[in-house]
């Protein structure tokens, strides 16, 4: 897992930080990722345990606002 920080300038004056945290994933699991690539995906996280479980599922476009 990764953090940085990214900063944005608006206007040449004001300047805007936030954390962007990332996840790599290993090769041996590249291919069963490829079905979600540029796909709308829906979330979750949670915390379990002492385990850190991240939920991808596709999300429903059907009732999408």
């Amino acid at each position: 897992m990764q953090k940085r920080k990214v900063k944005k300038k608006y206007y040449g004056k004001s300047e805007y930080s936030y954390t962007v945290y990332s996840l790599n994933i290993p090769k041996e699991f590249h291919e069963l990722l490829l079905p979600f690539l540029k796909k709308d995906l829906r979330v979750g996280v949670q915390q379990d345990r002492g385990l850190l479980v991240i939920t991808l599922g596709f999300r429903d476009t059907k009732h999408a606002e």
